[in-house]
């Protein structure tokens, strides 16, 4: 596989991620969240797959916003993508920032996110 075409299809994944349509699916969500799947939020707390398949479809999806994507194929089929991520929950006036990396695995058929992580930072202007 093409390094661009990895590049291109991680970002697409990600965007999808975030759109509301898919945060409050269980059946997108599994899909797209290896079984393995494991994330170290923002807060320090960390989840597995079944965590976010009972968490995420019963809050209210935040607007996030995404820039500076940058991707790195780690081995054949395994690739990292980073990027930075505003964050407005409704429930908060004041948005959050984060600097994010996933972990994606093509497993032959289609990429699944194995890891997540999001690592709070201050305010950054889009660019």
């Amino acid at each position: 596989m093409h390094f661009e075409t990895i590049e291109q299809q991680l970002i697409e994944l990600e965007q999808l991620l975030i759109q509301s349509a898919t945060r409050l699916s269980v059946e997108l969500l599994d899909s797209y969240l290896a079984d393995d799947f494991y994330e170290i939020a923002a807060t320090g707390r960390c989840f597995g797959k079944a965590d976010v398949l009972e968490r995420l479809p019963t809050e209210t999806p935040p607007v996030i916003t995404q820039q500076d994507f940058n991707c790195r194929v780690l081995a054949d089929g395994l690739a990292q993508l980073t990027y930075r991520a505003t964050i407005q929950r409704a429930e908060n006036d004041n948005p959050s920032y984060s600097v994010r990396s996933s972990i994606w695995r093509f497993d032959g058929e289609k990429w699944q996110m194995v890891f997540h992580q999001g690592t709070v930072c201050g305010p950054f202007g889009n660019r």
